[in-house]
């Protein structure tokens, strides 16, 4: 019988005597598995990073931004020109519509002639001789009241509660919307002044909102605090606070955009600058209604007419003369000249009480300055684009509280006094007279993540999914679910990685060993003349594989630290940089690192190169202790 540590030794100089071999199959299986323990030592360090940041921000919550789309309420006029009822019912609309505006204007004395005024929506057809809505009169007032009636009686608004109601750990949270009057728009003032410019032509060249300049939204606290900065803001001025995108309050404070080769350190100094200027920012934007659009579009008009025909001497000027507010005041149209006689001024007065009888009055002319300061500071898409480290951490970790929206705190907004912000700008309705609906981006928090997953799998929300339905799902405030995902993802793709590269792993153990046990035949046959058993010769090349193994581990261990220390010490200065602009509002001295080995993949990795070892030297073992060592001797000789 060989003792244990004599078959250590034996096993031990097959290695030495097959240099060749054994580091071949050391390297291959070695750099098969290295670089595997590589990657989850650089995977287990960013989801480690991820969990150590978890406290930031809203990293800790899983909140999911749930949104129904639904164009119409189920009545399109145009699917229903040739509905009789329709029609009828259009036609009856249009006929009182007709007497009542006829007895408003013989009350008011205003000339009114429906046949030009207000022309039949129904005509017929040439071809069917049937009575139809004509499809260039689809927006007549008479049309659009009938379909709007239908649509309003139709309409069912999303039930929230009702929605998410099998999920147990579901709770809707607050206040979660966009600022966008119902009447009107709220425009943002650039470098403080309203877009009042004139062409050449005398048109006005620019008057709204640019696909560039920042929308506003409201949010609930709890969502805001991570991100306030500013805790000395004074409600009392009559300013509304908001949390601006980083490269927003960049731009606003008047800093130029770093250079691509800036250091880390420069970056992260610039960081902190933006954060302590924060309350210094200010934004300003002009809220105006449809009436007083309607004025600046007449004023502006009125003053480049003026202008066009300075050298006109047939010109006359209008008597009712408006002028530009000034651009920075967001002010009402004034009048500067009124040459109008007793009977023009009373036609204009009864003109407007004909509309209000009628229902046509859009309103007294609405207009107000809204200022906006800073109170802290949220990541935005315009950091996270560039494709680097830092980015690609940016977006993992960073938070969609805003992409180039200023999101207001609904607490603070509470405690500003309503003048400031009236319900004419920051109220409107679920859907207006056309049926459309206005997207409301309901907020809900999911005490179990997988529920949340299971609901976002319902939609297609997930990595991969196909998108379905009318309700849409995205995880708000943080990348927490698509972290989980892509964990999950990593471990499934893991598994089989394994089990792909411990199958080739056998292959090459397995024919090593064989080779070794083959050319090891008469050795094999000497030791069992001299008395060594059957077992005793498995043990040698069992003993044999281990070894192998183990170098093997140890080749794969070295090779992975190495890569991983690696990509470590490259790149955990841009990655820190990406994780403290994620939370632009956070701590600065956490760090982002990329190199782990907290985890039990490292040891799975050891235990799968092992067994495959061993796995790979019971054929050739069982195939070698079978032969006749008598056999083995004479066809050596």
């Amino acid at each position: 019988m060989i003792r244990f540590g004599d078959s250590a030794i034996l096993a031990y100089t097959k290695l030495r005597t097959h240099r060749i071999r054994t580091g071949i199959a050391i390297a291959v299986a070695g750099l098969l598995f290295g670089l595997i323990a590589a990657v989850i030592m650089v995977a287990q360090g960013v989801f480690d990073s991820v969990d150590r940041f978890s406290g930031e921000g809203l990293n800790n919550r899983t909140v999911l931004s749930i949104t129904h789309f639904q164009q119409n309420s189920g009545f399109v006029e145009y699917d229903h020109v040739n509905d009789a009822e329709f029609v009828a019912e259009v036609e009856a609309a249009h006929k009182t519509l007709i007497t009542k505006k006829q007895a408003a204007a013989k009350k008011y004395s205003i000339p009114y002639d429906p046949a030009i005024q207000d022309p039949s929506p129904v005509i017929v057809d040439p071809i069917t001789k049937q009575r139809v809505i004509s499809d260039t009169e689809l927006g007549n007032e008479s049309v659009q009241q009938v379909a709007g009636d239908r649509r309003e009686a139709a309409y069912k608004p999303f039930d929230i509660s009702e929605y998410i109601k099998p999920y147990s750990s579901a709770k809707v949270l607050g206040i979660n919307s966009y600022v966008q009057p119902n009447d009107g728009q709220l425009m943002y003032m650039k470098d403080g002044k309203e877009a009042l410019k004139q062409d050449t032509s005398g048109r006005q060249q620019m008057y709204g909102q640019t696909g560039n300049d920042p929308l506003i939204g409201v949010l609930e606290a709890s969502l805001t605090k991570p991100f306030i900065t500013n805790k000395n803001f004074d409600a009392s001025k009559g300013e509304l606070p908001a949390i601006f995108p980083y490269s927003n309050a960049e731009k606003l404070l008047g800093y130029k955009p770093l250079p691509s080769k800036a250091s880390t350190g420069e970056k992260l100094d610039r960081l902190k600058e933006v954060r302590s200027k924060v309350s210094e920012i200010t934004v300003s934007y002009c809220y105006r209604n449809q009436a007083s659009s309607g004025l600046i579009l007449q004023a502006v008009t009125q003053e480049a007419e003026i202008v066009r025909n300075v050298n006109n001497k047939e010109y006359s000027k209008p008597n009712l003369l408006y002028a530009v507010p000034e651009e920075k005041d967001c002010g009402a149209v004034a009048i500067t000249s009124d040459k109008r006689t007793a009977a023009e001024k009373k036609l204009m007065e009864n003109q407007k009480l004909f509309e209000k009888e009628v229902g046509t009055f859009i309103g007294e002319p609405e207009q107000q300055k809204v200022v906006i300061r800073g109170v802290g500071i949220s990541n935005d898409l315009a950091t996270t684009s560039d494709g680097s480290v830092s980015g690609i951490v940016q977006g993992l970790l960073g938070s969609t509280l805003g992409y180039n929206m200023l999101v207001i705190p609904a607490d603070m907004l509470a405690k500003v006094p309503e003048e400031y912000h009236p319900g004419s700008i920051f109220d409107r309705p679920e859907m207006n007279r056309f049926g459309f609906t206005m997207p409301q981006p309901y907020l809900v928090e999911f005490g179990d993540k997988q529920q949340a997953r299971t609901i976002m799998e319902k939609t297609g929300a997930t990595i991969g999914g196909t998108i379905t339905g009318d309700v849409f799902i995205n995880p708000f405030g943080s990348g927490v679910l698509i972290v989980d995902e892509l964990r999950r993802i990593f471990e499934q793709i893991l598994v089989w990685v394994f089990l792909v590269v411990g199958t080739v792993a056998i292959i090459i153990l397995g024919s090593m060993i064989g080779r070794t046990v083959a050319e090891g035949r008469r050795e094999s046959a000497v030791f069992r003349a001299i008395g060594a058993k059957r077992s005793d010769i498995g043990a040698i090349y069992g003993m044999y594989a281990l070894l192998l193994s183990l170098r093997a581990v140890l080749f794969a261990a070295v090779l992975a630290l190495v890569l991983a220390l690696s990509v470590e010490i490259i790149f955990w200065n841009d990655a820190t940089l990406g994780a403290r602009l994620a939370y632009a509002a956070s701590d600065t001295t956490r760090e982002f690192h990329l190199f782990s080995l907290n985890s039990p993949y490292l040891l799975a990795i050891a235990g799968i190169i092992i067994a495959a070892g061993i796995v790979a030297s019971i054929i050739p073992i069982l195939l070698g202790a079978r032969r006749s060592p008598i056999k083995d001797m004479r066809d050596d000789t």
